[in-house]
């Protein structure tokens, strides 16, 4: 017992020699510059209180821009205020001066690059490999990020490597598959950006017969046809058959 009394006299001498040496010994000047000493805490207060204004806060901002402030509102980036990508916007209120707006990579990046240290859930992306050198602006809309994304190829892409034998077709099609709406320079690997999500393969019919001496498929599966095709084939010609429907 007697050890144990002993350390806590020790103990509480520490404790005594650390509070009287802050006590004693001065405080450094930058201390009493910016104000965090006790007796200078109403003319810090008051110096803060002097700064001027310079973030105003989202709601402001729906004013002039409704129509960026609604999709906002509503989507994955709500909880971002505007000033955390736009900067201070008191300038721009007080003038209504043109923002200079930040669309690098880099600034997306801050948020969304991958990193260890981020949950497992939360969006992130290998800056280095994802769009190349393209402003991811170019693909998102910055106020909701899931606004206009490409849309997602409804079948699987199990047995279709080349997305140009339908989708860059010239054959007059009376109902064509949807044509590509940009060009494909740099964007060779459409499921980097469309993802293969929907219909499964499986429920696209097998052709149940060899296609031999057969030369048109529309001899029996056309409108007047033995076994009619769907509505939405309309159109279409027997070299188009097999670039869905494989012989069973």
């Amino acid at each position: 017992m007697r050890h144990l009394f002993r350390a806590g006299l020790l103990l509480v001498a520490i404790l005594v020699l650390v509070f009287v040496v802050l006590r004693v010994v001065p405080a450094p000047d930058f201390l009493e510059e910016f104000g965090f000493h006790r007796s200078e805490s109403v003319a810090n207060a008051e110096q803060w209180a002097s700064l001027p204004i310079q973030y105003v806060g989202s709601s402001v901002c729906f004013d002039c821009h409704q129509d960026n402030y609604a999709l906002w509102e509503s989507g994955n980036h709500k909880t971002v205020t505007c000033e955390n990508c736009h900067g201070p916007a008191s300038a721009h209120l007080g003038t209504g001066a043109p923002e200079d707006l930040d669309i690098s990579r880099e600034l997306c990046g801050l948020c969304h690059a991958d990193l260890v240290s981020r949950p497992a859930d939360f969006p992130q992306v290998d800056m280095n490999v994802m769009g190349g050198e393209e402003a991811c602006v170019s693909c998102h809309n910055p106020h909701e990020p899931r606004a206009g994304m490409p849309p997602e190829v409804p079948h699987t892409l199990e047995g279709r490597g080349d997305c140009q034998v339908c989708h860059v077709s010239h054959e007059p099609l009376v109902i064509p598959p949807p044509q590509i709406p940009h060009d494909l320079e740099g964007h060779l690997e459409c499921p980097a950006c469309h993802g293969p999500h929907g219909i499964d393969a499986d429920l696209i019919p097998l052709i149940p017969h060899s296609l031999e001496g057969r030369d048109s498929c529309l001899v029996c599966h056309s409108a007047n046809g033995i076994k009619p095709f769907p509505a939405n084939h309309t159109g279409r010609t027997t070299a188009t058959c097999t670039t869905c429907h494989k012989v069973q």
